[in-house]
């Protein structure tokens, strides 16, 4: 699915996780380096949403206090992957 985030969400998201170990992760900052390096629309499988949608609840719930979000970029970012997540979602279900 295409999740079209700005260079400046882009680079926002990835200032929530600096490394991992885990593969599906790795996969998911690679894209999102290439999307902000290359000015590519970002492609991300359903999973990989949801890996994003995680970090921005982790982010979040931090210094919001259980994701209450204030922050235009923030609030910008969850709504574009919820809706790409439920557009996906309900083209499963037809």
């Amino acid at each position: 699915m295409n999740v079209p985030f700005s260079s400046r969400e882009l680079q926002l998201i990835l200032t929530w996780k600096d490394g991992t170990e885990w593969p599906d992760e790795i996969r998911v900052l690679n894209k999102l380096r290439l999307a902000l390096t290359d000015a590519i629309p970002l492609q991300l499988s359903v999973v990989q949403a949801g890996i994003v949608r995680i970090w921005a609840e982790e982010h979040t719930s931090g210094h919001y206090g259980g994701g209450q979000i204030f922050n235009l970029e923030e609030s910008s970012i969850i709504r574009k992957l919820d809706t790409a997540i439920a557009g996906l979602n309900k083209l499963d279900s037809d």
